[in-house]
């Protein structure tokens, strides 16, 4: 009789367990139309950015604050990976320039986006991530920048995403529209908003956009439960991914997460990547995966689902953990004696 080493017969016998905790492979599948990613490309890791662009992963479109392509995503065409621009504020204190129309339709020839996003919470000071502009000067640069986009090349344009319909900043901004637009005002095809909080938060900040434009789709462009544990999180993720795959008026999304947990800074739990890079419960459940329950040295098991979701701290990743390394024991032994 032959004798076989130990590590080959230990590789022949766990290669069914430890296949169902290996990552998925690449296999193409359906994109989905609503599903995006605010893209955050991390320099030190640029590797991180293709997981959300393979073949396995559902993600039809993406956004990154900017007019530009992120670079990792720059030879996709817009039917591959669809880019949304966007025109994050004004470019000059007065609104008058007209850099991001030209610097967009510039580059008409290699890549022609199907929608802009525009203004990031121009009701908002910097000090709190907004563009902070006045009505009267957003509108001057949406008249400059956005109307042509529209009118003169057939582009799909988002409403300034504002903070609160109610806080005093959009009907200003549509009246001034009207004066610079010889009364036609600023016509758009979509509203994008953020909403960070619970699940009655999103559904509140849904409402009121809905209720203040109730022709428009919306678009969920940022959002999240931030500074919270683990459960509270997850919890919140598969509420909010159901209710917004289902509601009608949402005709995209994309959750504030593509990043590691050392530079989230909407807490840990919201991140879709762990400290070295894999991805999350929550990741793995965004690109429709089972997730992976990990302890600090890796993956454990393939056990958790989006149905039945548990993280890998939990009893559920100390039982898979004990299992695993018994199966591991008791097949180097059975090796071992074979060897012999």
């Amino acid at each position: 009789m032959g004798r076989f080493s130990p590590i080959a017969i230990l590789a022949l016998l766990l290669s069914p367990v430890l296949g169902q905790t290996a990552s998925p492979a690449a296999v193409p599948v359906k994109k989905n139309p609503k599903r995006g990613l605010v893209s955050t490309p991390n320099e030190f890791f640029p590797r991180d950015d293709f997981i959300w662009s393979d073949s396995s992963s559902p993600l039809s479109w993406y956004w990154n604050f900017a007019p530009d392509v992120t670079e990792a995503y720059a030879n996709f065409s817009q039917s591959e990976f669809e880019f949304v621009p966007s025109m994050w504020g004004a470019y000059t204190p007065n609104g008058t320039d007209t850099y991001f129309l030209g610097n967009l339709t510039e580059k008409f020839s290699k890549r022609k986006p199907s929608h802009v996003l525009t203004f990031n919470l121009p009701d908002q000071s910097f000090e709190y991530g907004g563009s902070e502009m006045t009505p009267e000067i957003a509108a001057r640069t949406w008249v400059n920048n956005i109307l042509p986009l529209r009118e003169e090349h057939g582009i799909k344009v988002g409403f300034p995403t504002v903070s609160d319909p109610r806080g005093g900043w959009v009907d200003p901004f549509l009246k001034n529209c009207s004066k610079m637009n010889d009364g036609h005002g600023c016509e758009f095809d979509f509203v994008p908003l953020h909403s960070f909080g619970g699940f009655g938060t999103l559904k509140d900040n849904i409402g009121k956009w809905q209720s203040k434009f109730p022709e428009k789709p919306l678009w969920v462009t940022e959002y999240g439960f931030h500074d919270q544990n683990e459960a509270e999180t997850q919890k919140f993720f598969n509420e909010s991914l159901k209710y917004l795959e289902e509601h009608q008026a949402v005709a995209r999304y994309s959750w504030f997460g593509a990043f590691r947990k050392t530079k989230s800074n909407v807490g840990e739990e919201m991140a879709m990547l762990d400290q070295r890079g894999n991805l999350t419960d929550i990741g793995n459940w965004y690109l429709d995966r089972a997730a992976a329950l990990r302890t600090p040295e890796g993956v454990l098991a393939a056990a958790c689902t989006l149905e039945n979701p548990c993280g890998g701290s939990g009893a559920a990743g100390r039982a898979s953990y004990v299992g695993v390394t018994g199966i591991v024991i008791g097949l180097f032994q059975l090796g071992v004696t074979f060897w012999m």
